[in-house]
């Protein structure tokens, strides 16, 4: 007890040293902590699944383009799929994204899963009311959020639901895992329910603990002839569900209903949270060793009345378990205070779990032990004599403070400048045109269909329920003083994907393909090179274009000799019941499109060939009356009101879907620019620290030179010239570091914002300008001392 007492005390007495150092610690673990508890979000994702590391999922990729499938049937060679003596379990997964469930007369928007009865046995979920099993084709499970939405606080046990013709009985509601997981849905169906759903399974499968994936993707991972179509070429690849997180291929397709992280994303907050805590460590080391300095007299005149090394260790750690604890303690204040800022930064809220207990036991245990360990190394091990001499002058080198302030503020700098580079990549790829106009242009799902198998089960009066309010949407749409202009289309009107096409001289190339239509090539303004783009009303006619890139891909040099065709089919269509193939045959190309970029600036413009083609259905896309764009929404908001009794409607402008992009280039550039400041905020800290510790152990020095005629000017350069020289040297190192980690992230850019010189020069300016506001206090004190004052007291 005497010894925490003691302890105590000295913390108190040097109490200027311990507040600095108390919150530029605190400052530091608690950006440590932000970044280490979002990192752990990411990397234990699906926490509630059972056994992970046994779940495997089969991706399909047909000549280029991957999306997740069901493991197909073994072949004689045995040697293209996954041999099903491997699997000891499975679940297919049918996704269905914005379907129509209708509560009385109500329509509510819903990701709708249907899945196998063996969902649960791949993933955990607690119930909040009634039970979780799909035993029957006609139930429905709930999610939490889902059931509020759709019944408040009524229980939905009972309730019936409908979809499409199918009445469903909701019998439980699942409560959300806390962890963040991959699937994204609102309600659960049987895959029973229907025996056609009209898109793909997506295959989960048990399988046995030894076997090898690697050894697996050998042989499946080679392109063959599809069994299909002979003309394409597909191939497997297994991933655990692990990794299926984290795989690129597929993120942009599935991104709406599936959730995907980014490794590189989750490395970058890795290494700002390695170089924030190695600044706080160092800060708090430098600062403490001050005070440790004052006190090695005192530690020699114990070790001359017998104290043992391990007293003298305790003493040293309860002091830092003290600094530690309230250092943490005031951390987990700064999360909490600053929770609403962060959620936003990472775009989702980081909910309490059991981690951040054991992140924070960790920390208030190894933290203490190693600086304990480090000052009792350097000071506690010294016999008395030294001990007592160690404070003389001449003594005591600040050598190391030097070199410790010198890397605080290498990796400040080094954190400023890619803060710079990231901000101005960002303000590069939200100012640059795209080649379309998005201005003013609004995507709305007003319609209230569900998928095509959906619909054709559907009895011919709900058929024409359904039509007379599209066309009841549509009618209101024609009236509306706010709107420009309308359409319909799909939702992902921008995507498409890659596939060979071949040129006349049969040379075959990879190009993106992308279906489009007139208006939609009119409203977003694309531009038309050459040749023209006749009217569509039909979906039996199609027209097709190449973009300038793809011209010069395939080798044209003018439209007259321009003719490409795929090696599988572009698209498949019933003629006069007849299943048409088309892209096959060779086709006239009609135009040639000005470039533009499909997707991201930094994937740069890829040979592209377009099928334009009449609208397709899906959501309405509408361009508004310029300064009209706010009326336009609660317009849409009563349109569904009046048409669909429900307040679930959803839009998003088309300037928001393009930033949508950018995501992460926002989310990395205001990370860096966030938990920069905090390190400059953390340095400066410690800098004052060691200045009032070094400027007023040069009082005497400042008073023999102030005798002989020094001014106040040269008293400044004189204070100040070590910190500029270390803070220089630091530039001249992290200066390197950081272009060559901007080269390394922006290699595979295509379009990338330039590295200039006001990129390095600026953030060194801001760093020294408030180094040198951080001095000026202590050096301005230093030169108005009065010398026979200072002489009188040493």
């Amino acid at each position: 007890m005497n010894t925490l007492r003691y302890a105590l005390r000295f913390l108190l007495r040097a109490r200027t040293y311990t507040l600095i150092n108390l919150l530029g610690l605190a400052f530091s673990l608690a950006c440590c902590i932000i970044l280490l508890r979002y990192i752990h979000r990411e990397l234990t994702v699906d926490a509630h699944g059972q056994d992970l590391s046994t779940i495997v999922v089969p991706l399909r990729d047909i000549e280029g383009t991957v999306y997740p499938g069901e493991n197909p049937v073994r072949e004689s060679d045995g040697v293209f799929a996954l041999d099903r003596k491997w699997i000891r379990e499975q679940c297919r997964v049918v996704e269905e994204e914005n379907a129509s469930i209708f509560s009385g007369d109500r329509a509510f928007q819903s990701d709708l899963f249907a899945v196998d009865s063996t969902f649960f046995h791949f993933f955990s979920y607690q119930v909040v009311e009634g039970i979780l099993a799909l035993s029957r084709p006609d139930v429905a499970i709930l999610t939490e959020k889902y059931a509020r939405r759709l019944f408040g606080k009524e229980s939905p046990i009972g309730k019936k639901l409908m979809y499409g013709k199918w009445t469903l009985t909701v019998i439980g509601v699942l409560k959300e895992p806390v962890c963040k997981t991959t699937w994204n849905f609102d309600l659960l169906v049987s895959r029973q329910l229907k025996p056609n759903w009209g898109k793909l399974n997506i295959e989960l499968m048990r399988v046995d603990s030894h076997l090898n994936l690697e050894e697996v993707n050998k042989q499946t991972n080679v392109y063959r002839k599809y069994p299909y179509d002979e003309r394409a070429l597909y191939r497997y690849r297994y991933i655990g569900w692990k990794d299926f997180y984290f795989e690129s291929s597929i993120a942009d397709k599935y991104n709406r209903i599936f959730q995907f992280g980014n490794r590189n994303y989750v490395y970058i907050l890795l290494g700002v949270d390695i170089f924030l805590f190695l600044i706080g460590i160092l800060s708090f080391v430098n600062l403490y060793s001050v005070t440790m300095l004052k006190r090695t007299r005192m530690y020699g005149l114990k070790k001359v009345f017998g104290i043992s090394r391990g007293r003298l260790f305790v003493e040293m750690y309860l002091e830092n378990l003290l600094m530690m604890a309230g250092a943490i303690l005031l951390a987990w204040g700064i999360i909490e205070l600053s929770s609403r800022y962060i959620t936003h930064l990472f775009g989702e809220s980081v909910p309490g779990t059991f981690f951040d207990w054991i992140l924070t036991g960790s920390l208030l245990v190894v933290l203490p032990l190693l600086a304990s360990f480090v000052f009792y190394v350097r000071y506690g091990l010294k016999n008395p004599v030294s001990c007592m001499s160690f404070y003389q002058a001449g003594k005591s080198k600040s050598v190391y403070r030097q070199v410790f302030l010198f890397i605080q503020y290498a990796i400040t700098m080094l954190l400023m400048i890619l803060a710079f580079y990231f901000q101005h990549h960002f303000d590069f790829l939200m100012h640059t045109s795209h080649g379309y106009t998005t201005q003013g242009i609004l995507s709305a799902d007003l319609y209230r269909e569900n998928s095509y198998s959906a619909y054709e089960s559907l009895t011919s009066e709900q058929q024409q329920r359904q039509w007379a309010c599209r066309e009841a949407i549509n009618q209101k749409l024609d009236e509306c003083p706010f709107i420009e202009s309308w359409m319909t289309s799909s939702r992902d009107f921008l995507r498409g994907y890659f596939t060979d096409i071949i040129n006349d001289k049969g040379e075959k190339f990879p190009l993106y393909v992308m279906f489009t239509s007139t208006d939609f090539m009119k409203m977003l303004g694309l531009k038309v090179k050459e040749g023209q783009i006749g009217e569509i009303d039909s979906y039996e006619h199609y027209q097709i274009a190449l973009n300038e890139t793809a011209m010069k891909t395939l080798g044209y040099d003018t439209l007259e000799k321009a003719a490409v065709r795929s090696v599988s089919p572009l698209w498949i269509a019933m003629v006069q019941g007849k299943v048409v193939e088309y892209g096959t045959s060779m086709m006239q190309v009609n135009a040639v499109v000005k470039d533009f970029f499909p997707q991201r600036l930094t994937d740069g413009v890829p040979p592209m060939l377009l099928v334009i083609s009449s609208n397709s259905l899906g959501a309405a896309l509408i361009k508004a009356v310029p300064g009209r764009e706010k009326e336009l929404v609660p317009y849409l908001k009563k349109i569904e009101q009046e048409v669909y009794h429900t307040d679930d409607f959803t839009y998003q402008w088309m300037d928001d879907k393009v930033a949508e992009m950018y995501k992460d280039d926002e989310r990395t550039s205001d990370i860096y620019t966030l938990f920069s400041y905090m390190a400059i905020w953390v340095s400066c800290l410690g800098l004052l620290g060691i200045s009032l510790f070094e400027i007023r152990r040069r009082y005497r020095e400042i008073a023999i030179r102030k005798v002989n005629g020094a001014t106040r000017r040269d008293l400044y350069l004189l204070l100040v010239r070590r910190y500029l020289l270390v803070q220089l040297l630091a530039f001249v190192v992290a200066a390197p570091v950081a272009w060559l980690m901007i080269q390394h992230y922006t290699a595979t850019f295509v379009e990338k914002a330039p590295v200039t010189v006001g990129l390095f020069l600026i953030p060194f300016l801001v760093v020294m300008v408030l180094s040198v506001l951080t001095l000026y206090w202590q050096m301005n004190r230093a030169s108005r001392i009065n010398p026979s004052e200072v002489m009188k007291s040493e």
